[in-house]
């Protein structure tokens, strides 16, 4: 299932990027835009954050919500987020 048709990003391809960031820094947040760096890819137009947010809630994973678009407090390690 495609869930970003801006860069075409599918359903297992979000969650298996999702797992590997889970697995390499257990107990962090995740976050679409946090997904769609680790893929080196950019959000375009963010309509698709709402439908990443909730595949990741349902997988399961830590998630922070809700995430201001564009975020640049993850690429910063912002204390108030991550401790």
């Amino acid at each position: 299932m495609i869930v970003c048709s801006c860069n075409t990003l599918t359903k297992a391809l979000i969650l298996e990027t999702a797992e590997r960031l889970a697995r390499e820094t257990p107990g962090r947040p995740l976050t679409p835009a946090r997904v769609y760096r680790a893929l080196g890819m950019k959000a375009q137009c963010t309509v698709c954050f709402v439908l990443v947010r909730r595949l990741l809630a349902e997988s399961g994973a830590i998630i922070t919500c809700p995430e201001p678009l564009g975020s640049g407090a993850e690429e910063n390690e912002d204390v108030a987020l991550f401790g």
